[in-house]
């Protein structure tokens, strides 16, 4: 039997995250288990709409099962936001598939490997100083060693595979080409594959129609009930939730805040009692070296309290959030050797552990950047989609 697992974050599902699944299929797969975000992405941006209706859609669009990347890994850089996934996929699983603008596993693994050595770790530290970001640097010196024209999801892929090697995972890593528009393309391009990223601003200005044919009818379907119901996420919603935290905060309460490092936090505090708007403030605060992806990551992980140490750790455990009978079939055979806990209702998460309360504290402020609030223990009353 062979288990293929899918990284996602569905925000939202298009046909391109429909294509891939369909790929594992074509590739023999048994069952298909998406390892999801839960309500925030890795950019740090707050998901469009609730992960288990994202998780409903991959059901209906022929995934088998999904589970929570839970925060804050999902919402962390890539080797953190990878090696999460990973020791997720690698307890239910035997194959990692992930879209890649190479296409090239072989070249992926080669370059895997020079990011291990010393000599490449050393470089990006050297390169990180001249100003740049990370994700910059680090195309920088895969460039100089060797491997140019890497973009995002080749950088996620080869972190993925860079996960696998230090956790000793038995899973296989498989790329397959990316397709249509590229990652974070702002406008609509020619064909039925677009980013997500242009979906989103059609659905923020709620247009529907001229999403029709990107996205399968069942992510379509949703995303058309909750802008009716005022449930899409907005910002701008919880405007004055965000910027009051930081205009009541010193700076030195935030100096141990994941990502805020080489005085961000004096300049958050600053930018906040500047600004009235979220999106006001993140434009005063990017620079080159302080992209919107890590500033995004930044606020998140300061609301929430998440400290360098709690990304660090490995997830105890994940969230159901769908299933077929496949797919619950592949739970109960794989209850007896996976290496991390499934909670199959929220309800019933560990409230002791640190990953709890970091992920309670995103879901209450998710729940706020919208028309139509939600309470704080939305999420803990929700149950799994299970199709029948």
């Amino acid at each position: 039997m062979s288990n293929y697992c899918i990284v996602c974050e569905y925000n939202p599902l298009h046909n391109g995250h429909k294509y891939l699944i369909d790929v594992a299929r074509s590739k023999g797969a048994d069952t298909v288990t998406c390892i999801m975000s839960g309500n925030s992405t890795q950019r740090g941006e707050l998901a469009i709409t609730d992960k288990y209706l994202r998780a409903k859609a991959a059901i209906k669009c022929g995934a088998d099962l999904v589970l929570e990347l839970p925060f804050p890994w999902c919402s962390a850089s890539a080797e953190y936001f990878a090696l999460a996934a990973v020791s997720i996929a690698g307890a239910i699983g035997d194959k990692l598939l992930f879209g890649s603008e190479c296409g090239d596993i072989t070249r992926l693994y080669s370059a895997a490997e020079l990011c291990e050595t010393e000599d490449f770790k050393n470089s990006f530290e050297e390169c990180k100083k001249s100003g740049v970001g990370a994700a910059a640097a680090y195309i920088q010196c895969l460039s100089e060693g060797g491997y140019d024209n890497i973009s995002s999801n080749d950088i996620l892929g080869i972190s993925y595979i860079r996960a696998i090697k230090r956790l000793n995972m038995n899973i296989t890593a498989e790329a397959e080409t990316r397709i249509g528009a590229d990652y974070n393309h702002e406008q609509t391009v020619e064909g039925i594959y677009q980013s997500a990223t242009a979906l989103r601003k059609y659905i923020e200005n709620e247009d529907i129609s001229s999403i029709k044919a990107f996205m399968p009818q069942p992510m379509l379907d949703i995303i058309t009930k909750e802008l009716k119901g005022g449930r899409i996420t907005d910002i701008k919603q919880a405007n004055d939730a965000f910027i009051g935290f930081f205009r009541l905060k010193d700076a030195t309460e935030l100096d141990d805040i994941a990502e805020m490092n080489g005085g961000l936090s004096n300049r958050f505090v600053s930018a906040a009692k500047q600004s009235v708007s979220v999106e006001e403030m993140l434009e005063k605060l990017k620079t080159k070296r302080y992209t919107d992806a890590k500033l995004r990551r930044a606020m998140l992980f300061a609301l929430t309290g998440t400290e360098n140490q709690a990304l660090k750790s490995l997830p105890e455990y994940t969230l159901l959030l769908g299933a077929n009978d496949k797919g619950r079939a592949l739970l109960a055979e794989s209850r007896k050797k996976r290496a991390i806990k499934i909670i199959t209702k929220p309800a019933d998460a560990p409230r002791d552990t640190l990953q709890f309360v970091l992920s309670d504290k995103l879901d209450s402020i998710y729940g706020l950047a919208r028309k139509q609030k939600y309470t704080s223990d939305e999420f803990i009353k929700k149950k799994a989609y299970i199709q029948k």
